[in-house]
């Protein structure tokens, strides 16, 4: 073990200490690399060494430009239940946002096509947001949703709940989901929006939704921060 290894490792131990008991707090800002390599008397490059470790399990996320801050509690999310965000959000006990970042009608690939079952370059509404959790950015999205069932529903406001537009407005319901969950990175556009670094880790869900009849309105794709989400699933056992 190299001495700045092992440096590193001490000042990853005394951050989590000081974590733990309540010294710093979650989203509480840590000192600067210069600041941390003058209390340590160490150098920068052991310093990030020790942040990065930490990032890389979740106790503390860099925010581009502004610094390094300590890891929020994790959004449990359950993928397979299409909830309203700003509700399960809050009922942990975060404060919600939402923002729509575009709305526009996109042509119809073949992809979409197929799962909508409408003529390729058809209309189909496509809208982004970014969401979060107490002022951090936790992930964007982006939905497209099939106007043969869901006419002209890029006029409503999208920017809180497609959900509840689409059962309140269309009388569609959320019937069956396929779902598709994998690590990855984010892009230079997703790092961004959630003041990530580049190449930064994350999940991406992408969500195939399926109403009574079997016929797909919707399909989503979203791109989480891996430090602000916990996935919880209900699985009913069946005999």
């Amino acid at each position: 073990m190299t001495s700045a290894t092992a440096s590193a490792t001490h000042i990853m131990r005394c951050l989590r200490d000081e974590i733990r008991n309540g010294h710093l707090q979650p989203e509480d800002k840590l000192g600067s690399e210069r600041i941390l390599s003058e209390r340590f008397s160490t150098s920068r490059v052991t310093i990030r060494e020790a942040l990065k470790k930490l990032e890389s399990e979740g106790v503390v996320y860099r925010s581009n430009r502004r610094g390094w801050f300590v890891t929020s509690p994790r959004v449990k999310y359950d993928p397979s239940c299409p909830g309203f965000f700003m509700d399960y959000v809050a009922e942990q006990g975060f404060i919600p946002f939402s923002r729509l970042l575009s709305s526009e009608l996109v042509p119809a690939d073949s992809y979409l096509s197929e799962l909508f079952e409408i003529p390729e370059g058809s209309d189909v509404a496509c809208i982004e947001r970014v969401r979060g959790a107490d002022n951090r950015a936790v992930y964007v999205e982006r939905i497209f949703l099939n106007r043969d069932l869901l006419p002209e529903i890029e006029q409503h406001d999208l920017t809180l709940s497609v959900s509840k537009v689409v059962k309140g407005e269309y009388g569609q319901e959320y019937a069956a989901s396929d779902l598709d969950i994998r690590a990855a990175t984010l892009s230079s556009q997703q790092a961004a929006t959630l003041s990530a670094p580049a190449n930064f880790t994350c999940l991406n869900i992408r969500r195939i939704v399926r109403n009574a009849q079997g016929r797909v309105f919707e399909v989503d794709f979203e791109a989480w921060r891996h430090d602000t989400v916990e996935l919880s699933l209900s699985v009913i056992d069946t005999p």
